[in-house]
C-alpha cells in the first residue's frame, strides 16, 4: 500500500445518522459506531489494494469489516462480546441464497416443534415464562443442530466455535436476537444501554409459539429483503473477511501484519456494553456466572475491581491530571468507584493502543473516532489522551478532524442531565501513522 497523504482524505462527520444508513436500515441495531458513510468515503479517499488488510479491534456490529467486503479488502473484526461477533458475521450472506432464506426459515421451525430442548435455569426465564422461553429455546437449537453442529451442541462463547460460524448460521441468530428483542420490548427503557428485569415472575411475557414462529418468518423476510438490496453491488469477497472472538488489549494478529485501522474504542460513560446486549447473551445460552465475567472484561464497564494499581505516567499527562481532579472532586464517590471506574478504563486503552501500534506495519495508518466526555463539570479529554498515549506508544498524530456533538452516551444517565448546558461536546477522527 502506497504511503497517505492525510490531508487528502476525505473525512466527513462519523455520526451514524448523518451517514445514508440509520440504526433500523442494519441487520443489527446498534447505538455505539460511527456511519458507513463516514468509513466508505474514508476508505475509498486512501490509496488502498486488494492486498491491503484493514483491521477493526472493537468491531461492534461490523461496520468496518462490511465497508472492507464491498470494496474488495481483506478485513479483519475482533469484539469481545460474542452477540457482536454474530451480528457481524450476519450481514455477510450471500445474496445468492436470499431466496432460499424463507424456506429455510420454515423448515428450522417445523424441525424446532419436533424438539425437546430445555435448560435448567434458562437465561431466558428472567424475561419470559417457561413456555414461551422453551419454544425460542427449541428454535434457538434447531438453528445450531442444522447449520453449526449436527451432533453436540457447540455454544456460541468460544474463540474457535465463533471462528467457525458461517454467515448462514449468524444470519438466522441474529433472527432470534430481534424477534426476542420485539418481544421483550416493554423491558427496554429509553436509555439504550440497559434492560430491565421483571419486578415479579408474574410480570413476564407469555407469547404463543405460533406467535413466535410468525415473528420469526416476518423477521427472516425482512432481513432477507434488506439483505438483497444491500449487497447488490458486492462482489463475492466476504472470504477476504475474518471476523472472531477476541480483546484489543491482547490481539492474535501477527506483529507488524495490518496496513490500516479503523476503529472507535468504547465510550468512556460508564456504559455497560454487556448489559446492552444482556437479552441477546440469553439467547446464546450466556448463564448468570459467565455474564458477570463477560460483563467485567468489557472496556468501559461500569463494574469496578476492588483494588487498582498507579497511574501509569506513560498514560501522559492530560490524563494524569485528570484522574487527580477527579480524585479530589466534592462529589460523592469520586474518590472511589468513580475513580476505579476511569482508571480501568484508560488502562485499558493504553494496552490496546499499544496493541494496535505492535501488529501496525511500518508507516501504516490508525484512524480512532473518539468523544470527549465529562465527569460532573470536570472536561474529559478523551481524544487529547489518547494522542498523548499513542505518541508515548510510537504513533504519530498526522491530523485530527472534530465535529461537534449535540448528544453523549453519558447523558442517558438521568442524574448528569443537570450539567448537560454547560457542556460542549466534540466527537474527533484521530489520524495517526507509525513511523
Amino acid at each position: 500500500m502506497k504511503r497517505i497523504s492525510f490531508d487528502k482524505l476525505n473525512i466527513v462527520n462519523p455520526k451514524q445518522r448523518n451517514g445514508h444508513a440509520t440504526l433500523d436500515d442494519r441487520l443489527f441495531p446498534y447505538y455505539a459506531g460511527y456511519s458507513k458513510k463516514f468509513t466508505e468515503l474514508l476508505l475509498r479517499s486512501m490509496p488502498l489494494d486488494r492486498e491491503t488488510t484493514i483491521l477493526d479491534p472493537w468491531n461492534g456490529s461490523g461496520t468496518t469489516t462490511d465497508i472492507a467486503a464491498n470494496l474488495g479488502l481483506r478485513g479483519i473484526g475482533v469484539d469481545l462480546n460474542p452477540v457482536m461477533v454474530v451480528a457481524a458475521k450476519a450481514s455477510h450472506v450471500s445474496p445468492n441464497d436470499a431466496c432460499s432464506l424463507i424456506p429455510l426459515a420454515q423448515t428450522l421451525i417445523k424441525h424446532a416443534e419436533q424438539r425437546t430442548d430445555e435448560l435448567e435455569n434458562d437465561p431466558l426465564y428472567q424475561w419470559l415464562m417457561p413456555s414461551s422461553a422453551r419454544y425460542i429455546r427449541q428454535l434457538e437449537a434447531e438453528v445450531s443442530h442444522t447449520l453449526i453442529s449436527n451432533s453436540a451442541y457447540l455454544p456460541l462463547i468460544t474463540r474457535d466455535t465463533l471462528n467457525q460460524l458461517s454467515a448462514l448460521a449468524a444470519f438466522f441468530y441474529v433472527a432470534l436476537f430481534r424477534i426476542t428483542r420485539r418481544l421483550l420490548n416493554d423491558f427496554i427503557p429509553t436509555n439504550p444501554t440497559w434492560v430491565k428485569i421483571p419486578s415479579s415472575l408474574r410480570q413476564r411475557k407469555r407469547p404463543s409459539n405460533l406467535f413466535i414462529s410468525q415473528l420469526f418468518i416476518e423477521e427472516v423476510r425482512c432481513l432477507a429483503e434488506q439483505l438483497l438490496c444491500k449487497n447488490l453491488a458486492r462482489s463475492d469477497v466476504s472470504s477476504n473477511i475474518a471476523i472472531g472472538l477476541g480483546n484489543a488489549e491482547d490481539l492474535s494478529c501477527e506483529s507488524l501484519s495490518v496496513d490500516t485501522i479503523v476503529s472507535s474504542p468504547p465510550y468512556c460513560t460508564r456504559i455497560d456494553y454487556a448489559v446492552a446486549t444482556a437479552i441477546e447473551l440469553a439467547v446464546l445460552r450466556v448463564d448468570e456466572s459467565l455474564f458477570n465475567r463477560l460483563r467485567r472484561s468489557l472496556m468501559g464497564t461500569s463494574t469496578v475491581e476492588s483494588s487498582i494499581g498507579q497511574i501509569d505516567k506513560n498514560w501522559g499527562g492530560t490524563c494524569e491530571r485528570f484522574l487527580d481532579a477527579m480524585r479530589q472532586h466534592a462529589s460523592k464517590s469520586s474518590a472511589t468507584y468513580y475513580f476505579k471506574n476511569h482508571f480501568q478504563y484508560f488502562s485499558a486503552l493504553y494496552n490496546s493502543i499499544g496493541e494496535l501500534t505492535r501488529v501496525l506495519k511500518k508507516n501504516g495508518s490508525c484512524f480512532l473516532v473518539i468523544q470527549d466526555s465529562y465527569y460532573k463539570d470536570l472536561h474529559n479529554n478523551v481524544p487529547l489522551i489518547a494522542s498523548e498515549m499513542a505518541a508515548n506508544h510510537g504513533l504519530s498524530l498526522k491530523r485530527k478532524v472534530d465535529f461537534s456533538s449535540t448528544r453523549s452516551m453519558a447523558d442517558v444517565h438521568p442524574h448528569a442531565k443537570k450539567y448537560a448546558a454547560k457542556r460542549n461536546l466534540a466527537e474527533s477522527v484521530l489520524c495517526f501513522e507509525k513511523a
